[in-house]
């Protein structure tokens, strides 16, 4: 199965963008893990001809897109887990202490090559994150519903961000990120 060629647009209404971060520390065990939903986003991915190596992918989020869904535990959502109140903290914890969504209001990717490989596709490009920008490479596949879908590891670090810590460190956010995406296409 293949992407036709064409261009294709997405956004929160057409596609689905999540983050997951994970707890450590020694009060770990009284924290969670975390679902976040990208609230607010545009991908573009365009395929002129039916040779990927042409193809391109632009995405732009804002920053501050980022709103707490659920608690997560042993991979599964918690959805009573937290409060609305708690879920409006920890989202302004992460705009304002993590990710300084002020000063870098837009968080971009611009691919610089798309090829083929045995799990679908493979995608290299380049993030910007934080004022950084690092390249990053990631799998996508193709689903039988004609959607793809894939997941990418992030190191908070990488693009200068501390990641969250409370108590003097004893709960803090490990510094690996899990970014995951589904793009319908009809």
């Amino acid at each position: 199965m293949s992407i036709k060629a064409g261009t294709y647009s997405f956004d929160e209404n057409t596609g689905k963008i999540q983050v997951y971060t994970f707890k450590e520390g020694m009060l770990s065990a009284v924290a969670h893990d975390l679902l976040l939903d990208v609230t607010r986003f545009k991908v573009n991915l365009n395929i002129p001809s039916d040779d990927l190596s042409s193809a391109t992918i632009n995405a732009a989020i804002p920053a501050n897109a980022l709103k707490v869904v659920c608690a997560m535990k042993d991979g599964q959502q918690q959805n009573d887990t937290l409060k609305e109140k708690d879920k409006s903290e920890i989202d302004e914890a992460t705009n304002n202490d993590v990710l300084h969504s002020k000063k870098y209001p837009t968080i971009s990717f611009q691919s610089t090559g798309v090829g083929k490989n045995n799990a679908g596709y493979h995608i290299t490009g380049k993030l910007t994150l934080h004022g950084v920008t690092n390249t990053i490479e990631f799998d996508c596949e193709l689903t039988g519903e004609n959607t793809p879908k894939g997941s990418v590891d992030l190191m908070q670090k990488e693009y200068g961000i501390k990641p969250y810590k409370a108590l003097l460190g004893a709960l803090k956010v490990k510094n690996n990120i899990t970014v995951a995406f589904s793009f319908p296409l009809k």
